[in-house]
């Protein structure tokens, strides 16, 4: 008994020994990320005190209204961008709309479980949502109640839920469509068809999120995730079979270009589909509104639907490629190193491809090889129609036999000494109201060997109002000619009009506006064309001299400032896809040796050597009396007022400022902690007032396919009022990086194929988010299109390409819209990772964009490549983390740089200079400071150690005592 009671207690003491220290570890950790867990859970780093009333700042004011009356107005508006949104994509018969009152059975497992965006940094609070069933039953429709419940029972069973792997990436075969088999289908479910036959309405989704591209080949329950599966082809085929149903609804819910081609065939009897994208938490209402036919829909694709979704050249490119010497990148100490990807389609991304390529096989110049077999994934040879289900910028609406209710006249168009002006009248000679889009585009003048040229590339659009039958409205759009100008990357390096004649359209798409070009130039369809374009609808412009435009928004010069992001600056060779010879069309890069120069620049520390230096030209803790409140209104050229708030600041206070992500109170300049979030949907917190989930708005893709302007700016306006009702200020939103491939797994979260239209749209969204206070960190800067490897990817392109692709959709937030932040991505560009890219970070930014935005990195958990030296002297000003790795090392190797000091400085003031006009400022005074405090959990986490220490130190006394007494006793007998 006594060796037993021995034997409890030292497990006791170990038991609370190791809960000691395991306590002990996760406090001191939790305390390196200290902001993010107050962000997550609650609790305040920081108190305000002193100050005095009367000189409060309040910068930004929220609209007024009470926070029910707010969230069921951003509700609406979710609507409202759904309604915009969504495409008609075909509708036969004009079975749309459908009568009052009918009933209706929704067909599949998503139709009880609709995608509302996507997973990771996009996600929203899905109890928040409305269901189909509840919107079609608020629009008058009766819903099927037996196959409702019949999907439903299928909620989180293995196999039947659907998935892209979440947040952290995904296994292919852990991966679902998860749509029921046909042969659990039960009598009843069956027997049910014929008292809700009216229609049957189908959904097909599909999801993607961050970290996990989508599957191309086989994955968990099918193959090739963007195609039909055999799953769903049985359910299409159990409606026609059931023979119940006159009317076949089918509703695509997926932001990923899937391939529709499926949506013709006889066999299946769709009369009528509706592209829906992410809806949001309240887009099922505009669904159901359109199909009762109270929404008109006017929603254009803002991506290429082709009939393969491996078609385009870029997707010969895509996904995961090893270095053949991956050993020796690793052995060379290469962090995250011996991936790669190789952007060998150039500029011909998305329509630029499809549509050039169509253009080629018309105008037939001799030797470009347009309709030869490379390429081809649908016939022996390449054909355009065979190839595309439906062009960029295409849609339908209710209120014509064939969808097309809407006429536009070009009125006039004049090239002036800036660009283009076009007049264009829209008129609605339907029987429905509704809005139309004029969609303008350009042609440019090509030569085999040259410039590389999109056929057609749209450089202006507009959004009527709401047209009565019979109504016009004339649309005037400006078109500078910086946006039809083209990179030369090998000659001139910069931005160059050619001589020669141009061409300008409206069109209803990318394809119809090239056509029209081509009538123009007096093609037919005795030429090829798939039908004949409309000649009144183009403007020839004829360039008499070639023209560079060869100055930057900031007044410097334009120039070549990624020569490095190309692998030919490495030697090696990069058959670019050419429009003189279609034969070039991409293969893949699947063998691909790192050369002793690349492992070099891989290895980012061997990009910086410290300067050493005399650091007695800075002044540190010098007491002046600054607080940040004091800086509100204070222009960044006013040094001495900006030396004089810098000069108080300790060393580590500016490696806090830098390495925390802003998000620490420092107390000697009266900052306080800032927060930041994740939102491409809506801000990831909960409102102040009640503790609730903020509103929960639509994919990117819905809103870039509304082409309305001014709904962005108001959606814009509408998020900022969330992150002030947040007690947010830091945006991790607006995501424009580039669709280009159908198959990236946050394509949900980014806006097109195209940089223009996604470029006019992030500026309209920063714009209204920026008028509320929000410091938006536009995203990911730059070349982050895949998933797949994103963690250090060598990413390989040449300049043209980058420049009018890629960092097309950031420029105007940045120049125009003065963007107040910006995030980087961990790709590598070229070699060097993006962070650490100076003809980025520097060279585009601040010297060609005059950009005083701020650089913050995506979250920097990898120092090894991640460097904090090399990125800073890049132009990086800010690290998104609350560890302790990147702090270190600027409080103990900084004092020793005089270089890395000044850039510490230069980034707080650039910190410092965009949060004083956020509305981080609301609430201080400038004759008050800030008190830090600690957080409830942090003190709950000491008072459990000091609990365990007691219990612990309690436990091992009592052994002691047991065992002096037991030898005691012992020693008496």
């Amino acid at each position: 008994m006594k060796r037993k009671g021995a034997t409890l207690q030292r497990t006791a003491i170990a038991v609370l020994s190791i809960l000691l220290a395991v306590s002990i570890g996760v406090t001191a950790g939790a305390t390196s990320y200290r902001t993010l867990i107050c962000n997550a859970i609650g609790g305040e780093m920081y108190r305000l005190e002193g100050g005095d009333d009367s000189d409060t700042i309040q910068l930004y004011e929220t609209n007024g209204m009470t926070l029910e009356e707010w969230k069921t107005a951003a509700d609406q508006l979710v609507e409202e961008i759904e309604a915009e949104g969504m495409v008609l994509l075909k509708n036969e018969g004009q079975v749309l709309p459908l009568d009052s009152g009918m009933k209706l059975s929704l067909f599949s497992r998503s139709s009880v479980d609709l995608v509302l965006g996507g997973t990771g940094a996009g996600g929203i609070d899905e109890s928040k949502a409305v269901d189909l069933r509840t919107a079609l039953e608020g629009a008058g429709f009766t819903v099927n109640p037996t196959l409702w419940e019949f999907y439903k029972g299928y909620d989180g069973k293995d196999g039947y839920t659907r998935s892209n792997g979440g947040y952290t990436g995904a296994n292919p075969e852990d991966i679902f469509v998860a749509e029921v088999p046909i042969n659990e289908y039960t009598d009843a479910v069956r027997d049910s068809y014929k008292d809700y036959n009216d229609a049957a309405v189908v959904v097909i989704s599909r999801v993607g999120g961050e970290g996990s591209d989508m599957p191309t080949g086989d994955f968990g329950d099918g193959t090739k995730y963007l195609a039909l599966q055999e799953q769903e082809k049985d359910l299409l085929m159990e409606i026609q079979e059931s023979g119940q149903f006159d009317k076949v609804i089918v509703l695509i819910n997926s932001s990923n270009a899937m391939e529709l081609g499926w949506l013709d065939q006889e066999e299946y009897g769709i009369d009528a589909c509706l592209w829906v994208g992410g809806v949001g938490q309240s887009g099922a209402r505009a669904i159901a509104g359109a199909l009762a036919g109270t929404v008109n829909p006017s929603g254009r694709l803002v991506d290429t639907y082709a009939a393969d979704s491996l078609s385009a050249p870029a997707m010969q490119n895509f996904g995961d490629y090893t270095y053949t010497n991956a050993a020796d990148v690793e052995a060379a100490g290469v962090a995250v190193g011996t991936k790669y990807v190789v952007y060998a389609e150039g500029i011909y991304v998305g329509y630029r491809y499809y549509e050039t390529r169509y253009a080629d096989s018309v105008l037939d110049p001799v030797g470009t090889n347009a309709a030869s077999s490379a390429g081809a994934f649908v016939g022996d040879t390449w054909n355009y129609t065979d190839e595309v289900c439906y062009p960029f910028g295409y849609g339908l609406s209710y209120g014509a036999e064939d969808g097309k209710p809407f006429v536009q006249e070009l009125v006039s168009a004049e090239m002036g000494e800036d660009g283009l002006t076009v007049t264009v009248r829209v008129t609605n000679t339907g029987t429905a109201a509704g809005k139309d889009v004029v969609q303008l585009y350009a042609q440019q003048p090509y030569t085999a060997g040259g410039i590389e040229k999109s056929a057609i590339q749209l450089i202006g659009f507009e959004k009527t109002d709401v047209l009565e039958p019979g109504a016009s409205e004339t649309v005037t759009i400006t078109a500078d000619k910086y946006d039809f100008a083209s990179y030369d990357y090998k000659n001139d390096k910069t931005f160059v009009l050619d001589s020669g004649s141009y061409y300008f359209a409206v069109g209803d798409s990318a394809h119809d506006a090239l056509n029209n070009v081509l009538a123009a130039q007096g093609k037919t369809v005795d030429d090829g064309m798939d039908y004949n374009g409309n000649a009144a609808l183009a403007y020839t412009w004829n360039n008499p001299a070639k023209e560079l435009l060869n100055q930057s928004y900031s007044g410097n010069e334009i120039t070549n400032r990624f020569d490095s992001a190309d692998l030919e600056y490495y030697g090696q060779d990069v058959e670019y896809l050419t429009r003189s010879d279609w034969n070039t069309f991409p293969e893949s890069y699947d063998s691909l040796t790192a050369t002793d120069e690349m492992i070099y620049d891989m290895n980012g520390v061997n990009n910086y050597k410290s300067s050493g230096g005399d650091l007695s030209q800075f002044q540190f803790g010098v007491d002046s009396q600054m607080t940040i409140a004091k800086m509100v209104g204070v222009p960044l050229d006013d040094d001495e007022q900006w030396d004089k708030i810098l000069n108080q600041l300790t060393m580590e206070e500016m490696a806090d400022i830098v390495t925390r992500a802003a998000r620490s109170p420092i107390p000697s300049i009266g900052y306080p902690a800032m927060a930041m979030n994740d939102g491409p949907q809506g801000v990831n917190r909960k409102y102040t007032e009640d503790g609730t989930s903020a509103t929960g708005y639509c994919g990117a893709v819905v809103r870039a396919s509304t082409f309305n302007r001014e709904l962005i700016r108001r959606m814009g306006e509408a998020m900022g009022e969330d992150w002030l009702r947040t007690d947010t200020e830091g945006a991790y939103t607006p995501a424009v990086n580039t669709h280009r491939t159908p198959y990236a797994g946050r394509n949900f979260e980014y806006y097109s194929e195209d940089g223009f239209l996604a470029g006019e749209l992030a500026y309209e969204e920063v714009m209204g988010m920026q008028s509320k206070g929000a410091i938006c960190y536009i995203k990911h800067f730059a070349l982050n299109d895949q998933e797949t490897n994103r963690t250090g990817i060598c990413t390989f392109s040449n300049e043209q390409a980058i420049r009018e692709i890629y960092l097309k959709a950031f420029e105007k937030s940045f120049t125009e819209g003065a963007s107040k932040g910006t995030m980087g991505a961990f790709n590598r560009i070229g070699c060097v990772w993006a962070g650490a890219y100076a003809g980025l970070m520097t060279d585009i930014v601040r010297t060609e964009w005059g950009s005083t935005a701020i650089i913050i990195t995506d979250i920097a958990i990898n120092t090894a490549y991640q460097h904090i030296e090399t990125a800073l002297a890049a132009g990086g000003n800010l690290w998104a983390t609350s560890g302790s790795s990147f702090y270190n090392w600027l409080v103990t190797a900084a004092p020793n740089d005089a270089a890395a000091v000044e850039k510490m400085r230069e980034s707080c003031k650039i910190i410092l200079y965009n949060v004083a006009s956020s509305s981080g400022m609301n609430g201080l005074s400038p004759t008050g400071h800030v008190v830090r405090v600690t957080p409830y959990w942090e003190t709950a986490a000491y008072a459990v150690i000091a609990v365990l220490a007691v219990l612990d130190l309690a436990a091992i006394g009592f052994m002691v005592y047991g065992n002096v007494k037991a030898r005691k006793t012992e020693v008496e007998k």
